[in-house]
């Protein structure tokens, strides 16, 4: 036995021991068979259905888990095959899952998880609705209430570590969009996620990569989730993002008009996402930083509302920079940069646009808002959130092509363009931005700008230039749109302007306003079409009768306007202009047939009139220091008169200064012009529009006004062939405010005159008037307070020219140089005419001149008189031409070398004036008028004498043979007129001579006087063959229907009157006296004083008209001679009582009044008569009164006793005549009873009455 097995033997310990350890290493063995045994096989197979049985409690959905496996000596579960869903179609299937538990859990009494492996994750999801899923049963179930509330135990403490997830899929199917996405290569790593707090500085690292529809996705992260703060950073780069996949994703999400359809697009980002939670009441950190970029985008937008179909795109967009962090608010952007940006846009077609698509929603946009309760609970208030802080270093976008049409043709493209701005920020105090614009269209014109702006103040500052704009390329879509009335065909725009704007109050106070300022317009070699007919959407392009304008050169310098846009002034405040030139200028404009100036430019009917505005604002303060136009002309065609009558200005210069939006300001104006090719026109002076007053030089020569004739044409017979006007004076035109109304006061000063005129018939072209000079120099001509004061100066008439026709039925041919209303043709007013309108005249009698109607009163009493002067009045070289064919054989004559002068007269003054006026009739006979004239003054002043002598009658045969029914055979007429009007009252000598006027015989004419034509001219012509007459005429050798003939006519008419109205008083001749009765005393047939006095003259007038004589008839009138019988009764017996008493003869017995008493008592005793008797039977004593009534009772008046009276009348007349005349030449009468034979008041009918044949 060796020493050990003694030992061992002998000593019982290590036995012990060994057997002790035997006892472990066989229980550790049987513990590690039965934990191998128990844990690694026989609980998966326990613990694997009721695994699913309780995951499918909690899911409320099928679990299926192939496999489990428990490895219990390295502390690892494996599951594999693990589905999530209903059968045959899960939402989730895992190919393997492997978790590994760290023995570190049992020191740290937490669960420590060393690794966690999941292999080939993949996920179905399906949206079915608009918001349910193919999962929405996992979700209902696990938002319902547990039954059994959970302890509030503090937070979990756990460590996890090596999280990774490999080959994940993820697949998306949206039924209601009817689209699918894929995720796929899907790789989560998760190094170590705990909150242990030894682990809470442990920086957390995951990782996520992953293809999402092809495009890579790489999220790395740094985060520390459980240290207080959260504090966490996310590397998030996703390249080559193809954006027409995704944004044909998102179309369906978006309305019908903002749907791209998107050819092209790469999506680069790497952006880092920052996080960390703050304490309150600071914001949590939220930062998105890095850069983003899109290379490639085109993409196009069918039908943009209001726009059209659009594509757009770029080569290049790349953000950088970027620092958003939108729970501060607060962005920042490094430098913004775009490319190659290309934009076309085209209108859509006539009703493309609007309609259902563009109006009503989409019902996939519909279906994805989330279904809403019925009731939404009310908004909490909130406190007003901060504006958000921003700033942009730097933005560069370059345009490549700029194709725009908004209209039926498109605008000139932009070829090329930079936009560039520096220091955008949108801070209270940040500095202003920089920026610069630069553009170039396909027509060579630039437009170069540059400025600031402060976007927190609202404010900006712009310099633009613009050179070479060509106007008619880019108004060709707004002229043939029809919304521009014009077409501009030609033009160059060069503009050069500074802007200032404040769209917010300014630190001092100044309110929101828009300022341009330093603004210099200049249009060069532009040619405009002015209108467009109705309905048309263009103005024509060729039309030469179209208005049109050209121009060399048009400027705006010195320009400058203040907008407002506070609330309280809106609008244009100011405007002003230094200067507004014109150069070269060359317009064509017309009204048309219904009278409207540049028709075509008016503004078409409005259907809705806009509001206006109700608010009292100023009116804009617009000056305008000076308007000019220099070397322009101007055609005005009108063609509301037939034929349209055209106006010329050429070399025109005009310029107005101080033009002003205030009416009264003062306008002063220089215009120098010619017009209707030599005639000028010229203005210099001052005009102001409102209270209207103007003073300035006029200037007017040789000014053609042959153009004014289609203004007459309508109206005139006349042919306006010559005139021309002058003009050199001062014009002021005053406005006086009163109470009553404003009073007008113009005044000219100066020169008028009108040349060359010649007025020609429109039937034949003849000559109707002229003249080779009209003038008025020194001329003052003023309307004041509403009366005339004018003072003519020197009027000049030479080398004039008139034809005057009396028409056959009587009318002027100066009446017909106005047509009358309805005449369907010119008529001719050179010669004569046949109306058919013949005047009346009358055959038996023609009424003398009749004295004329007093003037009304009522003007005269409300209105000034005018007052009228003139210096002088000169006449040379005048023709009159006179044709009357109102008689047959017509009658001509022919006044010249009519030439005088009429000095200066005043209506102020009562001096009048001096005539002096000499012509030739027939070139034979000399006329003359001469003396003083005041027809000015406030009554007619006139002392003129006219004499025309050696008048051959015979030329006048016409007119004797027409009215007198007899032709003149020889004679001669000589007229001396005076006529002198003064002081309202008339005196005139009408001295007509006429020498031997022999008639022939009698003709027939149906307007011929059936007065004693023959009897007329006997009664006037003496022995000697002369007719020396002194008769009132109304008339003038001036009048336009003065005539000689007119004269003789009237004269012969008065005569004729008188020879069977009143033959007497034409023998009496200007001794004047009745001869055409004598009186006597009723009752009595001896001849009185008187009645002799007639009778010697009247035979001494007819000793020297032997061809006359005389017949008597005796008149008894039955009222007056009764009571003279009955008182020549009771006188023949007062003288037979006293002839018998005293034995003489009754006729030499006279009755002495006093002893009248004395012989009626004895005529009364004496006659056999009724007396009245006494008791006795005496006749009684009656006084004197009723003894005359006795006897006059007595006496014989029967109608024999008148008869008898009448005829001892004319026997008595006839005795006295015959001892002084041939018995034969006096003849009786059978005599005449009757009251109605009145001769005078005195003797009623008790006369001898007279007839001369």
């Amino acid at each position: 036995m060796s020493d050990a097995d003694r030992s061992t033997s002998t000593n019982p310990a290590p036995r012990s021991r060994l057997r002790t350890a035997t006892r472990l290493v066989i229980g550790a063995a049987l513990v590690a068979v039965t934990w191998t045994g128990l844990v690694g096989h026989w609980l998966p197979g326990w613990l694997r259905p009721r695994v699913e049985a309780a995951a499918t409690e909690a899911l409320g959905t099928p679990v299926h888990l192939g496999g489990l496996a428990i490895a219990p000596w390295r502390l690892e579960v494996t599951a594999s095959d693990l589905a999530v869903g209903p059968t045959g179609r899960p939402w989730l299937k895992l190919k393997q899952a492997d978790l590994g538990v760290s023995l570190e859990s049992l020191w740290r009494f937490a669960s420590v998880i060393k690794r966690v492996d999941l292999l080939a994750p993949e996920l179905d999801i399906e949206r079915v609705s608009a918001d349910r899923f193919n999962f929405s049963p996992l979700l209902d179930k696990l938002q319902q209430p547990s039954p059994e509330p959970k302890s509030d135990s503090g937070p979990a403490r756990f460590a996890v570590l090596n999280i990774r997830l490999r080959d994940g899929v993820v697949r998306y199917a949206d039924r209601v969009l009817d689209q699918t996405h894929r995720v796929d290569r899907i790789r989560l790593e998760v190094p170590f996620v705990s909150s242990l707090p030894s682990h809470v500085d442990v920086t957390v690292q995951p990782l996520l990569e992953a293809h999402i529809d092809g495009s890579a996705l790489r999220v790395a992260g740094r985060t520390h989730p459980f240290r207080s703060g959260l504090q966490s950073e996310v590397d998030v780069r996703w390249q080559d993002v193809d954006l027409a996949h995704w944004l044909e994703v998102a179309r369906p999400l978006l309305p019908e008009p903002w749907r791209p359809l998107v050819r092209g697009g790469r999506l680069d980002t790497d952006l880092k996402v920052v996080f960390e939670q703050r304490p309150s009441p600071a914001v949590p950190l939220l930062a998105v930083q890095g850069r983003l970029g899109v290379k490639a985008l085109d993409l196009s937008l069918p039908a943009v509302p209001g726009a059209g179909a659009l594509d757009a795109g770029w080569q290049q967009l790349e953000l950088s920079g970027i620092d958003l962090q939108p729970l501060a608010r607060q962005a920042t952007l490094a430098k913004v940069t775009i490319d190659g940006v290309d934009v076309k846009l085209r209108p859509l077609d006539a009703g493309a646009s609007g309609g259902a698509a563009s109006q009503a929603p989409m019902a996939s946009a519909k279906a994805i808002a989330p279904s809403q309760g019925a009731s939404t609970p009310p908004p909490v208030a909130s406190k007003p959130e901060a504006p958000w802080r921003w700033s942009v270093g730097q933005v560069r976008i370059g345009l490549r092509d700029i194709d725009v049409q908004t209209f039926a043709a498109p605008w000139p493209r932009l070829t090329q363009g930079l936009i560039e701005v520096q220091g955008l920020d949108g801070g209270e105090r940040a500095q202003p931005a920089k920026w610069t614009l630069s553009l170039r269209d396909e027509h060579e014109g630039q437009v170069s700008a540059q400025g600031q702006v402060q976007v927190a103040r609202q404010a900006a500052e712009l310099d633009l230039q613009v050179d070479k704009w060509s106007l008619p390329r880019w108004l060709t879509p707004v002229q043939q749109s029809g919304l521009l009335p014009v077409t501009v065909s030609q033009g160059l725009l060069s503009l050069h302007t500074r802007v200032r704007l404040n769209a917010l109050p300014t630190a001092t106070g100044q309110p929101p306003a828009l300022r341009i300022e330093g603004t210099k317009v200049q249009v060069d070699g532009a040619q405009v079409l002015l209108g467009m007919a109705p309905g048309a959407k263009a103005a024509p392009t060729s039309n030469p009768d179209a208005d049109q304008a050209r121009w060399q050169t048009l400027t705006l310098d010195g320009l400058e306007a203040d907008v407002g846009l506070a609330e309280a002034a809106t609008g244009l405040q100011r405007l002003k202009v230094a200067a507004v030139t014109l150069d070269a200028l060359d317009a064509a404009i017309s009204r048309d047939a219904q009278g409207r100036l540049l028709a075509g430019l008016s503004a078409p009917p409005s259907a809705a009139t806009p509001p206006r505005s109700t608010t009292d604002a100023a009116p804009p303060a617009i000056a305008i220091d000076l308007v000019q136009c220099r070397g322009c002309a101007v055609r005005l065609t009108d063609r509301s008169v037939k034929p349209a009558a055209r106006f010329a200005l050429q070399q025109t210069d005009l310029s107005v200064q101080g033009v002003s939006q205030r009416l009264d300001q003062v306008l002063k104006i220089d215009l120098r012009t010619r017009a209707q090719g030599r005639g000028q026109l010229g203005f210099q002076g001052e005009v102001r529009p409102e209270p209207l007053q103007l003073k300035g030089q006029v200037s007017v020569a040789a000014l053609d006004l042959r153009a004014l004739q289609p203004y007459l044409e309508p109206h005139a017979n006349v042919t306006l062939a010559g005139a021309a006007a002058l003009a050199q004076g001062r014009l002021n035109v005053d406005t006086v405010r009163q109470r009553g109304g404003d009073v007008l006061n113009v005044r000219y000063q100066g020169r008028l005159g009108l040349q060359d005129l010649r007025l020609r018939d429109r039937v034949n072209d003849a000559l109707l008037l002229r003249w080779a000079s009209f003038t008025l120099d020194r001329t003052d001509l003023a309307w004041r307070d509403g009366a005339i004061d004018a003072d003519l100066g020197f009027i000049a008439l030479k080398d004039f020219y008139g034809r005057v026709i009396v028409n056959r039925d009587g009318s002027l041919n100066l009446a017909s140089v106005v047509r009358r209303p309805g005449d369907a043709q010119a008529t001719s007013v050179t010669t004569p005419q046949d109306t058919g309108k013949a005047v009346a005249v009358a055959s038996s009698s023609a009424s003398a001149p009749q004295p004329a109607a007093p003037a009304a009163t009522t003007a005269s009493t409300t209105a000034t008189s005018p007052r009228l002067r003139w210096q002088g009045i000169h006449l040379e070289k005048g023709e009159v031409d006179f044709t009357d064919t109102f008689i047959q054989p017509n009658y001509s004559a022919h006044l010249t070398r009519l030439a005088g002068d009429i000095s200066a007269v005043s209506s102020a003054q009562p001096e009048p004036a001096k005539v002096e006026v000499n012509a030739t009739l027939d070139d034979s006979a000399p006329v003359r008028i001469s003396g003083q004239l005041h027809p000015l003054g406030p009554k007619l002043f006139t002392d003129i004498q006219g004499v025309a002598k050696g008048i051959e009658l015979t030329r006048l045969t016409p007119y004797s043979a027409r009215y007198a029914g007899y032709p003149i055979e020889k004679g001669t007429l000589s007229v001396n007129v005076h006529y002198r009007v003064d002081g309202g009252k008339l005196q005139a000598d009408n001295q007509v001579f006429l020498d031997q006027l022999t008639f022939g015989e009698r003709v027939e004419s149906p307007e011929a006087t059936k007065l004693p034509v023959l009897l007329a001219v006997s009664l006037l012509k003496n022995a000697r063959g002369e007719i020396d007459v002194n008769l009132p005429i109304s008339g003038s050798l001036d009048d336009p229907q003065f005539s000689v003939g007119g004269i003789i006519w009237r004269v012969i008419v008065n005569l004729l009157s008188k020879a069977v109205l009143a033959p007497f008083s034409l023998l009496a001749g200007d001794d004047g006296g009745e001869l055409g009765s004598v009186p006597f005393q009723p009752g009595v047939a001896e001849l009185g004083d008187e009645a002799r006095a007639r009778l010697d003259k009247l035979a001494d007038k007819l000793k020297d008209r032997p061809s006359l004589k005389l017949e008597a008839t005796g008149w008894a009138d039955a009222d007056h001679d009764r009571e003279g019988l009955r008182q020549a009764h009771v006188e023949q017996l007062m003288r037979r009582a006293k002839a018998k008493a005293k034995g003489v003869d009754v006729e030499e017995v006279v009755i002495e009044p006093g002893e009248r008493s004395t012989w009626l008592k004895a005529a009364y005793q004496g006659a056999d008569i009724k007396k009245p008797r006494n008791l006795i039977g005496m006749a009684q004593s009656l006084p004197d009164e009723q003894m005359t009534a006795l006897l006059k009772a007595s006496a014989v008046v029967d109608e024999a006793a008148l008869k008898a009276l009448a005829d001892d009348r004319a026997n008595e007349v006839k005795a006295y005549l015959s001892d002084r005349l041939a018995p034969e030449r006096v003849r009786l009468t059978a005599s005449r009873v009757g009251a109605e034979g009145k001769v005078d008041e005195k003797s009623g009918g008790s006369s001898v009455r007279f007839e001369l044949r």
